[in-house]
């Protein structure tokens, strides 16, 4: 746990002292984090979709953006289901998270960005079907184009609970520090399985969900996880862009430091009706 600020009845101010403790604890948690990224195996800057992680003019807002929230920042209905990792409840790594996503909800930003709950935090391992897009790229072929949500997500759910997984738990990653601040589009962590043994395994994962439901996206190959903390309805300002880098670079730093590897639990089928909230229907079975 982080030292708290405390102040002394003596020398400085009140104040003086408490900004003086955070300054030193902000310096050495960012210089931790630093050093935890120079330690990481560069192989695990490699594994995110480059054209994803690197794209210099990302489009702003986003389709999936414009689906998902107003341009007033209200959440939209859009509904479907997805298997995903929620973080985990008890953990350092999440409060971290949480209190970025607080940040920027307190920020002169929040008219541009839709964040996101605590409680709606994870990091999607498989897309499955939702009400907005409905192609034979996203939508089973043995689903007809006009069921309705409901059915497509029970159908979905009954093959997921007859599906077995030939993996061992639990997955292992860390947030790519580098792809992260580099990343054109508020506010998405860029996460990074933890080592190539863990890199296979996900994919193989993703290989064997999209045989279970023929569902394959063009991106299946190069699919880069992440973790979306708000999602950016306009573009900033110049102003608002270094207010942005600032809080990310603080923030993410702060995320890092917590942990070098998350582990996260057994990947979940879950259903939703916004994004505000994912309800967990059926556990992978292992």
């Amino acid at each position: 746990m982080p030292p708290r600020s405390i102040s002394l009845p003596f020398g400085p101010t009140h104040k003086e002292h408490t900004l003086d403790i955070r300054n030193r604890r902000d310096f050495l948690l960012g210089a931790y984090a630093a050093s935890l990224a120079a330690l990481l195996p560069h192989g695990i800057h490699a594994q995110a979709a480059p054209t994803q992680d690197h794209d210099p003019i990302p489009a702003i807002p986003s389709t999936d953006t414009i689906l998902k929230f107003s341009r007033d920042g209200h959440v939209k209905p859009f509904a479907g289901s997805t298997i995903i990792c929620h973080l985990p409840q008890q953990c350092r790594t999440r409060d971290a998270i949480v209190e970025f996503g607080d940040a920027l909800r307190k920020s002169t930003l929040t008219s541009k960005l839709g964040v996101l709950p605590g409680e709606s935090l994870h990091m999607t391992v498989f897309s499955c079907p939702n009400d907005q897009a409905r192609n034979r790229e996203t939508w089973p072929d043995y689903i007809p184009f006009d069921a309705p949500i409901d059915t497509c997500n029970r159908i979905m759910e009954e093959r997921f609970a007859g599906f077995r997984a030939r993996c061992a738990m639990p997955i292992r990653v860390s947030v790519n520090l580098r792809n992260t601040l580099a990343y054109g589009r508020a506010c998405t962590l860029r996460i990074s399985p933890a080592d190539d043994t863990e890199n296979a395994k996900l994919r193989a994962l993703r290989d064997d969900l999209a045989g279970l439901f023929n569902l394959r996206a063009k991106d299946h190959a190069a699919y880069a996880f992440h973790v979306t903390i708000a999602y950016q309805m306009a573009p900033f300002t110049p102003q608002e862009k270094a207010l942005y880098q600032e809080l990310l670079q603080h923030h993410v730093n702060r995320i890092v430091a917590t942990a070098p590897v998350i582990e996260l639990g057994v990947p979940e089928f879950c259903t939703f009706e916004d994004m505000y909230r994912f309800e967990i229907r059926k556990l992978l079975r292992l």
